[in-house]
């Protein structure tokens, strides 16, 4: 019998036209890895949602045909029966942390199994060290960066031991060992004869995991298909010389009593450059942009932006854009129009609504619930909306997580249409296609800039 058996399974979501999922047939055997790939909006998530219960449990809409797990239909069975044989990894972390320590979030899960003290301790170490979390066992889960968050979200469903693991794009917020560590994870689970359902976008470093390829295109399967290299964007420069925008002098930031996250850093970013920031998870790349952006200050040293010294957050708005790694954070508005009208709003202009939409490929969901969107979608809507606030510099936290290639090409269009017109964009990214295309490259480790160069 069939893991996983879907039959002519049609779903459309309330006030959509087009169904997210249109006659859609499916099996997947006991022990199979089955990656599934397709652009923004092509129904990837929506299949998840379906597979573990959030269809129509949480998320409802009009259905029909047929899901069933293991003999047993989702849509007929409450959730927390579904947890005990389905386990889903989402695109955002946060949303599955719900202790204050690591170690503790990582043992919640199982917990609500009832499973044995010794059972939970098992589980929870092993899954600890698995991930590479074992040394942040005592940690406080606020203070984890984005790519150990995910690392958490995933240690936390691999200790409650289901019999299906689905991923919904987990290694976006990870760096190269991190996605590393999780490959480990998915080969292991393949030894253990788990089930593996993935959806990913960067899908070069599974493929060699998985059994199957399953590709999705407007709701619909369209079969099998194999990965292709993404052109290089960008402009090539030499070393800029227009005015600083941008500039730290032996600038140190630490939280709490915690070490220090930046130590005597001295950068300066030009006006019009595109700028990348590198480094592994926790050398201080969201903290640099948050201190860039006013949202932190820090403990010594000097910073100018826009030749303000130390400006407060107050003294940037409408003219330094901020975009989170959780695009989810900053859409507030019940439609796609109404977004991104509501920020240029808000500082008393008017925005070119319709120009927006276009450049954003949006054009045809403006009546949209933002949050009906794909990952992809919803990050190019965050990116736009803030750049209808006409900001002169773009801060932009990991943009690429969660993009297939036409969202992909689509952002840095976008991107380097905008430093053309004299706009500064610095990036915080893990990926490394992404990196290439940047003018200039910056390397956090140790607090510092280890490395600094320019596109020849």
């Amino acid at each position: 019998m069939a893991m996983i058996s879907v039959e002519s399974f049609s779903f459309r979501y309330p006030g959509s036209e087009i169904p997210a999922l249109q006659d859609v047939s499916l099996r997947i055997e006991p022990g199979e890895a089955v990656l599934v790939r397709g652009r923004s909006g092509s129904g990837k998530s929506t299949l998840l949602y379906c597979l573990n219960g959030l269809v129509p449990h949480v998320f409802a809409g009009e259905s029909s045909g047929a899901v069933r797990i293991g003999g047993f239909s989702p849509s007929e069975t409450p959730l927390r029966e579904i947890a005990r044989t389905v386990g889903t990894v989402f695109q955002n972390p946060e949303s599955q942390i719900f202790m204050m320590r690591v170690e503790d979030d990582v043992s919640f899960g199982c917990e609500n199994l009832l499973l044995s003290r010794e059972q939970i301790l098992h589980r929870r170490d092993q899954a600890l060290r698995s991930m590479g979390l074992w040394d942040l066992r005592r940690r406080e889960t606020f203070k984890l960066s984005g790519g150990q968050k995910q690392r958490l979200a995933i240690s936390s469903i691999y200790a409650m031991g289901p019999q299906v693991f689905l991923f919904d794009e987990p290694t976006t917020d990870l760096d190269a060992a991190g996605r590393l560590d999780f490959f480990g994870i998915v080969r292991s689970l393949k030894e253990e004869g788990k089930t593996v359902v993935l959806v990913e976008h960067q899908y070069e470093e599974a493929l060699p995991l998985m059994d199957r390829v399953v590709t999705l295109e407007n709701g619909r399967i369209s079969g099998n298909g194999e990965t292709g290299d993404i052109p290089v964007l960008g402009r090539k420069v030499g070393p800029s010389t227009a005015p600083a925008v941008l500039a730290l002098e032996g600038v140190d930031f630490r939280y709490g009593g915690g070490g220090e996250v930046l130590a005597g850093l001295s950068v300066e970013i030009m006006r019009g450059e595109v700028v990348a920031l590198l480094g592994d998870n926790g050398s201080g790349k969201t903290t640099l942009l948050k201190i860039l952006g006013g949202l932190l200050q820090p403990k010594r040293g000097k910073i100018t932006v826009l030749g303000m010294p130390g400006p407060k957050l107050e003294s940037l708005v409408g003219r330094v854009g901020f975009l989170f790694q959780n695009p989810d954070e900053q859409l507030f508005a019940g439609s796609v129009e109404e977004e991104i009208a509501f920020g240029p709003a808000r500082l008393g202009r008017k925005a070119d609504v319709a120009y927006y939409l276009d450049i954003a490929g949006l054009r045809a969901f403006r009546k949209r619930h933002p949050q009906t969107l794909s990952r992809g979608q919803r990050q190019i809507l965050a990116v736009v909306s803030v750049m209808a606030m006409g900001p002169e510099i773009l801060l932009l936290d990991e943009p690429t997580t969660g993009l297939d290639d036409r969202s992909w090409h689509r952002l840095f269009s976008l991107i380097f249409q905008y430093a053309g017109d004299g706009g500064t964009v610095v990036f915080t990214t893990h990926n490394e296609k992404a990196a290439a295309v940047a003018e200039r490259r910056i390397i956090l480790r140790d607090g510092g800039a280890e490395n600094d160069e320019v596109s020849g």
